[in-house]
């Protein structure tokens, strides 16, 4: 064999298993993502959980700084594999090496492979030694442009007459997603999207297009603020009674989407227009305890009046759709004032929390005459409460929260997750819904919305 053999030999053996991590970190992502699209269903946008997966995989989260929150936004984490995750950190010490996850109870060898291309073992992270000049040379970028038409015409774009309804744009949608990263510390984001039919450059959208997003995330900015978001956020909290904005699992062969696992404070990066806040929200952190506070102010789409009482409010539209007269004259004519916080205390495998949510309306919000209407929220405020739970005990996972929006109802959920095996596991779930609890912002384990 000659030496130029020799050399391709060694760069080969060299060079194949790189090919295989990547092919099996490639595989283990499709897989997940199919599992994940069965579990949302078709309406969902898999574009902000492709986003957030190449984001983490981009930038790992750091074992030995990581919270419960960034650990349960890896999905396909169960609550004890999390809860285990930091309970090891805090008994051992930092993780020296991605091998102990084999030592941890309930870290079966699939769960494993999945997590490994997420997290690494680092240092701190914090803002300390940023320059305009590490800003400027080490960040990352990424655009994306969409263009989608349907070729079948509907009937809509052939109608001329005024007094009809019509779609009073063209048949082409249009979006635009633009990131601007910095070694994950500060985030910058910004959505713009347009649906098939609406106006562009037209009519209320002289603006171009008919839904914008735009976000600044910090993190780390001091030892005791963890987070802070201006611009749009979603917040996850408790098992969603009160507040839960953005992706949603229902009921679903995934354990563990049987409880929810809040991530917290969240920037918001999909191209839905409804389920999630603008204004300025944060992280604090001391010791054992964490405070999420948040203020918001939303416009809405829907149906109002005006009468000798003040502004009425009969319908708030959720579709994001602005493409007839009719939707076009129920654009963002509703303003909502949110605001609230969560307080958290967290002491080994056990977690509670405490949530007040506060939500104000420009105008009376009306529930309507017809009868499936005679227990709809109805008046220009709501104040709610709430406390929620989370307790691992050996292979079991207690969780559960319970909510009262005052003047009305009452809501509860509890729930116990075994692990019997690594590939069997089963649960209890008990539910409660007064017909008169409220919650604008509630996505909990049932069969509707409350």
């Amino acid at each position: 064999m000659s030496f130029k053999d020799i050399i391709w030999c060694v760069a080969l053996l060299a060079f194949s298993p790189v090919c295989k991590a990547q092919e099996n970190e490639e595989n283990l992502e499709e897989q997940l993502l199919e599992q994940l699209g069965e579990e949302l269903g078709e309406e969902v946008d898999i574009s902000e959980i492709m986003e957030k997966l190449n984001f983490m995989r981009r930038n790992p989260i750091d074992l030995n700084r990581a919270t419960e929150a960034e650990l349960s936004a890896l999905v396909f984490l169960k609550p004890d594999q999390v809860t285990n995750i930091i309970a090891h950190r805090e008994l051992s010490g930092d993780f020296l090496s991605l091998l102990e996850l084999q030592a941890i109870p309930g870290m079966d060898l699939q769960t494993i492979q999945r997590l490994t291309p997420f997290v690494h073992i680092g240092g701190k992270s914090s803002l300390a030694g940023v320059t305009w000049k590490s800003l400027k040379e080490e960040n990352e970028q990424t655009i994306m442009l969409r263009l989608s038409r349907v070729l079948q015409k509907a009937r809509g774009y052939g109608i001329t007459e005024e007094s009809r309804s019509r779609y009073l744009g063209d048949r082409n949608s249009y979006a635009l997603r633009y990131r601007w990263n910095y070694q994950g510390k500060i985030r910058i984001g910004f959505n713009a999207e347009k649906d098939a039919g609406e106006p562009f450059f037209a009519l209320q959208q002289k603006g171009g297009f008919d839904f914008y997003s735009a976000y600044v995330e910090v993190n780390g900015l001091h030892s005791r603020i963890s987070k802070i978001i201006l611009g749009d956020y979603i917040l996850q909290i408790g098992q969603g009674l009160i507040l839960w904005n953005g992706l949603n699992f229902g009921k679903g062969t995934l354990a563990s989407t049987v409880s929810r696992q809040g991530a917290g404070l969240l920037a918001y990066s999909s191209m839905n227009e409804n389920n999630f806040q603008r204004g300025i929200a944060a992280t604090v952190r001391h010791r054992k305890w964490t405070m999420t506070p948040f203020v918001a102010f939303n416009r809405l789409s829907g149906n109002v009046t005006h009468s000798d009482f003040g502004k009425l409010i009969n319908t708030i539209s959720t579709s994001g759709l602005h493409r007839t007269p009719t939707e076009q004259s129920y654009r963002h004519q509703i303003a909502q004032f949110v605001a609230g916080t969560d307080i958290s205390f967290s002491y080994r495998k056990l977690k509670i929390g405490f949530t007040s949510l506060y939500t104000r309306f420009d105008g009376k919000v009306m529930k309507g005459d017809e009868l499936r209407n005679k227990f709809n929220f109805e008046g220009q405020d709501l104040l709610q409460i709430g406390f929620h739970y989370k307790y691992s005990y050996r292979n079991l996972y207690f969780f559960g929260e319970t909510a009262h929006s005052l003047g009305s109802g009452l809501a509860m959920v509890n729930g116990v997750l075994g692990s019997l095996h690594p590939r069997l596991s089963v649960f209890v779930h008990q539910r409660h819904f007064q017909k008169d609890y409220h919650s604008f912002f509630a996505q909990t384990l049932s069969e509707a919305p409350t």
